[in-house]
């Protein structure tokens, strides 16, 4: 899930000893292993030691040679080499490592020959305890305490497992052969082939060997494991949980049949490994889930499904979650991007993919509509500071891991919706379905996509594609009017949105080519720079984007805006949304007044979809949060309170039999909501639910214990908190310590805030969730959380790992509204950041300043729009 250039990306030429460096696109230097070697096969004896935290292996790697040479380079870190041999020669090779580089020189006394060729190594290292690489994850359970022992690579951790040629583009067949206790469950890409014990409790476990893959998709797993599973279309689907857990693996199974099914339709494609496992792990990993091909790693929480105490939003999250992995399966494991810069052609796809999976499998949750939240994610990050295109140089390892950011993701799906509906749905999966069968184990860029949807629509993607993906930026649309007979013409222009409006100056405009749907079911094709009038028969205003496909923001004049505030109530659920999402952004910028936002909101009926209405209830928080500490934070928490209390009322605490999802996750919003913004008759009643429920846990069903307890950290006294940190200490569930700690990380008192930080790193907090919860305090109380990572850096008692750290200092940082703390990040980042790497603590600085600029610049008008408004 973690898991650019135009033209072939793999390295030239053929030197075989040496550091090799490829010529990207952009003049830069790629590190790439040097070309003269080439893997074909991988076959690991491994012996792990979870008691120890240490393993042996030996892996013999058939390998091709173009030329003859005495030494071989390939990857690998922080492993200790004990012997390196080519064809079974006796003469070991001399060893040097490159820490930097993070690989391994292997110095022959005599050439090796062109040809094919074996190398042996014998090696040890170690097992970590962050979630990257090759870990253990210790947890609680009523029998005791267990460890699983796991991996998780992408996108280059692989070589602290085993030495290999570790880049996506180097495929290769993978034999696993592992000696663990017999009383654990092996898991690996595939199923097991045979075993045999070995006595002294110990077992030797043979597991087929695979087609080609990427080491980034390779996955071991070992815990006291159980396993369940179903056929689909000739495929074993097995859900892979602690023991104990099995029914809480069943809704996944389920869905997960569902999905193979479907997946081997759409995709055109049949799956085609004889087994698909989803694997739990007990706590979080980086990333969330891990794609490994066959042996899908997912985080607790995305796979596991409690009925009694798991929420609606929980078995949406699961199932999003589900169909994001598999479609992994396809894109990124079956034809996998050529190097980390078409990194989007795996994870942009795959999160589109969880959408159309949805609107196919449950469209009573309306996904679709869901996920104008992703595009808006990825409109956000593309209007800020630290934007790059879609495709981007991707030269060092580092900057292989920034590339899992939202522009990659939830751009990349944006893009991809905006493309499918140019494209005709039919015409593009069509074309999908011929770049699935033209590149099956192999490696592509994107432009090997889009020229088969181009063929199969006969419309120019290629060109639209290209201009979005290449280039950084949100176009804008400026839509103006003018009177035209008994009608009206409106006039397009384009430009770029920044989320800091006056960014904009003297900046050209990138040139796109913008498919575009116009109110009355008019489609164009618009060029920036140009401008576009349209004769329309509708009264003004007209309403631009029907539909919400393109990826655009729109500014309207005030006088339009406010006649499509007064028609609010006629639109369509969609352009609710994409008119409330564009009047926040807008209002936050600067490019229209942010009480727009206000007025929208304060237009919606109260039986408006609830998935609007849990949007319009998270952007109410979005300005609330936006306030801090101001005085005036209390005229806009009442305006919230009268514009939601009429909701709350009409769906109340409790569900009602048959009622629709998306009522049960806005209720929880709803409610939330209410305790955030001071509400004492909400927060009231929750703290009599959460009495009843530490008398009786069964006595509240599981949404609302959700809700109850989320309410009650919130706005916890220091008696409350501590009856939540003992619930923590004493439930040994993972998950539930998990749903517990996130709740109190929301705490609204600083001290308590001080307390939840300390637990966050501390033995209660499930394996890899400190960073999580680091940055949930950090949104409500960003200068406490930076302090505590600066009171913390550089002395390796929080567990994290490097790559993580680099990413959470920033994400701490970027909630405060205080320009020192800027100052303060990049004093960091200077000491401990290269600066290839920066493009994060960039964006966090930018964020930064923003905060402050809109309590300094918006914050006024907004009041004053308040206290003209106080009914």
């Amino acid at each position: 899930m973690r898991g650019f250039v135009w033209g072939v990306v793999l390295a030239a030429g053929l030197a075989v000893s040496g550091a090799a460096f490829a010529q990207s696109t952009d003049g830069g230097l790629r590190e790439v292993l040097p070309a003269g070697v080439r893997p074909v096969a991988y076959d690991l004896h491994l012996v792990p030691d979870a008691d120890h935290l240490t393993f042996k292996g030996e892996v013999k790697i058939t390998v091709d040679v173009a030329a003859p040479s005495t030494q071989v380079t390939l990857n690998a870190d922080h492993l200790v080499f004990d012997r390196a041999i080519v064809d079974g020669d006796t003469a070991p090779a001399a060893v040097s490592l490159d820490t930097k580089l993070q690989r391994a020189t292997l110095a022959f006394a005599k050439p090796i020959g062109a040809g094919r060729h074996v190398l042996t190594i014998a090696y040890h290292g170690d097992i970590g305890k962050t979630t990257l690489g090759f870990f253990a994850m210790d947890y609680d359970t009523a029998a005791g305490k267990r460890r699983t022992l796991a991996t998780n690579f992408e996108p280059a951790s692989e070589r602290d497992f085993m030495p290999s040629w570790d880049e996506p583009g180097l495929k290769a067949n993978f034999t696993l052969t592992v000696d663990a206790p017999e009383a654990l469950l092996p898991v690996s890409n595939m199923p097991i082939a045979s075993s045999e014990k070995l006595g002294g409790g110990l077992a030797r476990t043979h597991f087929q060997t695979s087609p080609k893959m990427a080491t980034y998709l390779i996955y071991f797993g070992l815990g006291d494991w159980e396993r369940i599973t179903t056929e689909v279309d000739g495929t074993t689907v097995g859900v892979v949980v602690p023991r104990g857990e099995t029914e809480k693996g069943r809704y996944a199974l389920g869905e997960a049949a569902k999905l193979l099914h479907f997946y081997n339709g759409w995709f055109g494609t049949k799956y085609p490994l004889p087994k698909l496992d989803l694997i739990a792990a007990p706590g979080e990993i980086q990333g969330g889930s891990m794609e490994n091909w066959g042996a899908i790693f997912y985080s607790g929480e995305h796979l596991l499904f409690d009925p009694k105490f798991s929420t609606e939003s929980d078995r949406q999250l699961v199932f999003l979650v589900v169909s994001h992995e598999m479609a992994h399966q396809w894109f990124g494991d079956l034809v996998t991007m050529a190097w980390w810069d078409n990194l989007w052609l795996n994870e942009g796809f795959a999160r589109w993919m969880q959408t159309k999976a949805a609107v196919e499998l449950h469209p009573e949750w309306r996904t679709g509509l869901q996920a104008m939240a992703i595009y808006d994610g990825g409109k956000r990050a593309d209007a800020g500071a630290g934007t790059h295109p879609i495709v981007q140089p991707v030269l060092t390892a580092e900057q292989a891991d920034e590339a899992f950011d939202a522009i990659t993701y939830n751009k990349g799906a944006a893009v991809i919706t905006m493309l499918e509906a140019y494209a005709g749905a039919d015409n593009f999966r069509d074309g999908v379905r011929r770049y699935m069968k033209a590149h099956a184990f192999g490696n592509t860029v994107d432009a090997d996509l889009w020229r088969e949807v181009q063929a199969t629509s006969g419309k120019p993607i290629l060109d639209i594609e290209r201009r979005f993906t290449t280039q950084a930026g949100l176009p804008l649309i400026h839509v103006s009017e003018a009177p035209s007979g008994s009608g009206t013409t409106i006039e397009l222009s384009t430009g770029r949105f920044f989320a800091d409006g006056r960014a904009s100056e003297g900046k050209a405009t990138p040139s796109w080519q913008i498919p575009l749907r116009v109110e009355g079911a008019r489609d164009l094709l618009i060029q920036s720079g140009a401008e576009a009038p349209e004769a329309s028969a509708h009264a003004a205003p007209v309403l631009v984007n029907e539909g919400q496909k393109t990826y655009a923001r729109v500014l309207y004049t005030q006088k339009d805006f406010d006649g499509l505030a007064a028609r609010t109530a006629s639109f369509s659920a969609i352009d609710q949304l994409g008119l409330l999402y564009d009047a926040w952004a807008l209002g936050e910028a600067g490019y229209e007044p942010v009480s727009n936002t206000l007025e929208f909101a304060s237009a919606l009926p109260v039986d408006a979809d609830p998935i609007v209405w849990r949007q319009a209830v998270n952007t109410l928080i979005g300005i609330d949060a936006a306030y801090g500490d101001d005085p005036r934070r209390g005229a806009f928490a009442a305006h919230a309170r009268r514009l939601l209390k009429p909701l709350a009322a009409k769906i109340g605490w409790d569900a009602k039999p048959g009622e629709d999802p998306s009522i049960s996750t806005l209720r929880t919003s709803l409610l939330n909501a209410l305790g955030r913004f001071d509400d004492a008759v909400t927060i009231a009643e929750a703290r009599a639910r959460f009495a009843k429920l530490l008398a009786d846990p069964s006595s509240i069903d599981p949404g609302q214990r959700r809700t109850v307890i989320a309410i009650v950290a919130r706005n916890a006294t220091a008696t409350e908190f501590d009856q939540l940190a003992a619930m923590v200490h004493a439930n040994p569930d993972p998950l539930q310590r998990q749903r517990l700690l996130e709740a109190m990380a929301q705490v609204a008192d600083p001290v308590l805030a001080s307390r939840l930080l300390d637990i966050a790193i501390g033995p209660d907090t499930p394996a890899g969730l400190a960073p999580g919860l680091i940055i949930n305090v950090s949104f409500s109380h960003p200068d406490l959380a930076w302090r505590f990572m600066m009171a913390h850096d550089g002395k390796n008692d929080i567990p994290i790992d490097s790559s993580t750290q680099l990413r959470l200092m920033p994400g701490v940082a970027s909630a405060s509204a205080n320009p020192a703390r800027a100052d303060e990040l990049k004093a960091w980042a200077d000491k401990r950041v290269d600066p290839s790497s920066q493009r994060p603590v960039d964006a966090a600085v930018a964020a930064i300043k923003s905060n402050a600029r809109f309590r300094a610049e918006r914050l006024g008008p907004l009041s004053d729009w308040l206290a003209a408004h106080p009914g």
